[in-house]
């Protein structure tokens, strides 16, 4: 039936595009009861109408609802179609901005300004790309409401059939950009259906995009995972002084340089698991706490590294890092002695060694008094909820050092935002094979290669449908200063997998997708390998 997709895919994609639903915007929290809106006019949802509906994301800021839509055949098993709905900013669109969200109007106009002033290589490519009709712009088109689309095509070819074998959850969510509330909250729904309505849950197919900048081999692909992400942050304390006796003191910039030039991009800190090794860690923020200006050296300092995994605990990942800042701060110490000899002086305050810590450990009772819980509540309550995740860490952080009068020189470790489990479905369990032996014979079928792949490398919402040990959500709760308040829960632990559209440049004001994949070939994958996993029966 792929000659049926293209149209009906294509016209989802645009009604979806067309509502803007920036990342924390009104037009975002409004996105649902449009979705909504255009699922219920669906034949299968006139007919039942309770089985689509809005699921109010828990404890979010924003009173934001993820979608769900049910389609109920025979039997419990139950594949997941999943997907995000908020898209980032159009500001990098300049004078074409207000046509970002319409594919249609925006396309002559790229067009035309890409004609007229294209320089670089990536925009003649794009240029090349749109003038052939086969991709389609717009912000959002690629990442990722293209993939919404094809689910969306599946669920209502799916409903349309006469007593189908298993079911099909169409599941779309907020905020995947930011901070996955949208996700997050899912799992506590998706725990509930599967208790009240018997469901069954055989495997989760998330619908997120791929970049290809060649042929189209890299971005028709099937993942078996998606990449695990921590945010590791330091706290960095030094000894402040008048800046006419700087050796009198030790400056926290110092130390922190010392450390981003041991962290960046060290090799021996990336992750490698099944063949494939993510990228190494990467400085993300880096500055001083000083507030104002005199001629005191700053006290205190920040950072933020981005750590990528494939497999690496949270409590590994804080124990490697501990040991590359001890090195650091003990070299920076020595080179700062080595200077001060130099110069004739032998200061006390270099006699010292830093040492390194955690945030759990810096929060422990016995170091900060009987009284120490409540006054932590009562200061992360007062914060701005609008603040993000790492400056309201690096807020309770220098708050918690305070209060237990510790000195420096010291580091604080802890983790500064969300923590993304990394994901990956065994390679030779039931449902990989399924999955597999399904796009294999799609692929003959279709002349239509699709490419299995390991790590899904975009950081996504994957992370909340598969597996974390206890121990490591333990770990992210315990140092995490800004989850004080939402907690991290275990995911769902199920067989997980990514397969959606590709195209060029998202998150770029030349995000496009390729039309042909997107609307035609991927419907039908997807329904070949949900139907597959339903009833062993492409159908």
């Amino acid at each position: 039936m792929s000659n049926s997709w293209f149209d009906q895919t294509r016209r989802f994609t645009h009604r979806m595009v067309r509502h803007a639903s920036v990342t924390e915007s009104v037009g975002e929290v409004s996105f649902a009861k449009h979705l909504e809106g255009i699922l219920a006019e669906l034949a299968y949802f006139q007919q039942h109408p309770q089985q689509l509906w809005l699921e109010p994301i828990l404890g979010d800021p924003f009173r934001r609802s993820n979608v769900l839509a049910l389609v109920r055949g025979q039997g419990q098993k139950t594949v997941v179609l999943t997907g995000h709905y908020d898209v980032v900013s159009v500001k990098t669109y300049g004078p074409l901005e207000p046509y970002a969200f319409d594919p249609d109007q925006l396309l002559p106009r790229l067009i035309a300004d890409l004609e007229a002033n294209a320089r670089s290589e990536a925009e003649h490519r794009a240029l090349r790309d749109l003038v052939s009709g086969d991709y389609e712009p717009g912000r959002g088109i690629l990442d990722m409401k293209s993939g919404l689309a094809a689910g969306m095509s599946v669920l209502e070819a799916f409903s349309r059939l006469d007593k189908p074998v298993g079911n099909l959850l169409f599941l779309a969510v907020a905020d995947e950009e930011n901070n996955s509330w949208g996700a997050r909250s899912s799992v506590a729904q998706l725990r509930d259906l599967r208790e009240t309505l018997g469901l069954e849950i055989a495997a989760v197919i998330n619908l997120d995009a791929t970049s290809d900048e060649g042929d189209g081999s890299q971005g028709r692909a099937w993942y078996l995972g998606s990449v695990g992400k921590l945010l590791v942050s330091a706290y960095v304390v030094g000894i402040d002084t008048h800046a006419g006796y700087p050796l009198e003191g030790i400056n926290p910039n110092f130390l922190l340089s010392q450390m981003v030039s041991r962290l960046e991009c060290n090799p021996a800190l990336a992750d490698s698991a099944s063949g494939e090794t993510a990228p190494p860690p990467t400085t993300l923020k880096q500055t001083d706490l000083k507030t104002h200006y005199d001629v005191t050296t700053p006290g205190r300092a920040w950072a933020c590294f981005n750590v990528l995994s494939h497999g690496k605990s949270a409590a590994g990942v804080l124990a490697e890092f501990r040991q590359e800042i001890q090195v650091a701060l003990h070299e920076a110490l020595q080179e700062l002695r080595c200077r001060a000899a130099s110069w004739g002086a032998q200061p006390k305050a270099l006699e010292v060694e830093p040492y390194v810590l955690s945030f759990a450990e810096l929060c422990q009772k016995q170091r900060m008094g009987p009284g120490f819980e409540a006054e932590l509540a009562a200061f992360v309550a007062q914060l701005d909820t609008t603040l993000d995740l790492p400056t309201r860490s690096q807020l309770i952080t220098d708050w918690a050092w305070g209060k237990s009068e510790l000195i420096g020189p010291a580091v604080v470790l802890g983790f500064a935002s969300q923590h993304y489990p990394a994901v990956l479905a065994q390679g030779q369990s039931p449902v990989t094979q399924t999955v597999r032996a399904a796009l294999q014979r799609a692929g003959l079928e279709t002349a239509t290669s699709v490419y299995e792949r390991g790590f899904f490398a975009g950081i996504s919402d994957m992370s909340w449908f598969g597996q974390a040990t206890a121990l490591d959500v333990a770990t992210v709760n315990a140092n995490t200063p800004a989850l004080s308040a939402h907690l991290q829960t275990a995911p769902l632990g199920l067989p997980t997998f990514n397969l959606g559209p590709w195209g060029r440049d998202y998150h770029q004001w030349l995000e496009r997708v390729y039309a042909p994949y997107a609307y035609g070939v991927l419907p039908e994958l997807l329904w070949r390998v949900s139907r597959e996993i339903l009833s062993g029966s492409t159908g």
